[in-house]
């Protein structure tokens, strides 16, 4: 009897030390209005560059439509916490190969881990991966699969030889977290330990932004806006918190000279 309120008296301190020490992280992704700017130039910059869009050629009739960032889609967020062991691979990951894209454009996964190619488009696909050996452009016709092992870390641009326009990035990154991202940039993580982390957001080919933060508490929410894509990660300084309240301000200001 004792024995038995003994173990009962040790599992229950147990639950309540992980209930203090765990952490809901809730968070929030948005684009400024400065980055789509940014893209749209780049997009002019880039003579080789094709176009996303309606149209991806000027046709006299309609403009070029300005450049748009799917959240579920084009980035992708790890979050790594200081001083956590080496993650284990992932389980397998079917993505869907689509005609002239994957299924997602960014796909974050740890290094050790495998990709099954699902190939969805009634067209051949030859896929490959720049910097990357061992996935070398392979015919692949409709509902085959063909499964990649991504071993070590790296950031690996997926292209595909029928298709040239066809892009797309498989990222190998020790993260300790990799949440899913909504339609509406919003992202959660529970149970989290309580330390020092560290965000990044992959976009289009590399990390465009790096933020720390610290875990303690119950609940504990971030948020991130993608600002530039020039230059070094973004480390959402109070430099770019300005910048974002100056951007807010001027909207609300045009928004007032129309209704006026």
């Amino acid at each position: 009897m004792h024995r038995f309120l003994t173990v009962v008296i040790i599992s229950l301190i147990a639950l309540v030390n992980f209930s203090v020490s765990a952490t809901n992280l809730t968070g929030k992704i948005t684009v400024s209005k400065k980055f789509i700017e940014q893209l749209d130039q780049l997009r002019k910059d880039s003579e080789s560059s094709t176009a996303r869009g309606y149209w991806n050629e000027p046709n006299g009739v309609r403009p070029l439509a300005s450049e748009r960032v799917d959240l579920t889609s084009d980035i992708g967020v790890a979050i790594f916490r200081e001083g956590a062991p080496e993650p284990e691979a992932d389980p397998v990951l079917s993505l869907n190969v689509l005609t002239g894209s994957l299924e997602r454009n960014v796909v974050i996964i740890r290094p050790k881990s495998r990709i099954k190619f699902i190939m969805k488009s009634p067209f051949d696909h030859e896929l490959y991966a720049t910097g990357k050996h061992d996935f070398k452009p392979q015919k692949q016709g409709s509902n085959s699969f063909r499964p990649i092992d991504f071993y070590s870390a790296g950031v690996f641009e997926v292209r595909c030889k029928l298709f040239p326009h066809f892009q797309g990035w498989v990222v190998a990154t020790p993260a300790t977290y990799v949440p899913e991202i909504s339609s509406s940039g919003a992202f959660a993580v529970e149970d989290m330990e309580e330390g020092k982390y560290t965000l990044k957001v992959f976009f289009r080919g590399r990390w465009i932004v790096e933020k720390k933060f610290e875990v303690s508490g119950k609940k504990q929410e971030i948020a991130v806006t993608l600002k530039k894509m020039d230059g070094a990660p973004d480390d959402d300084s109070a430099a770019d918190e300005e910048a974002d309240t100056a951007e807010k301000t001027d909207e609300t200001a045009e928004k007032k000279e129309t209704n006026n």
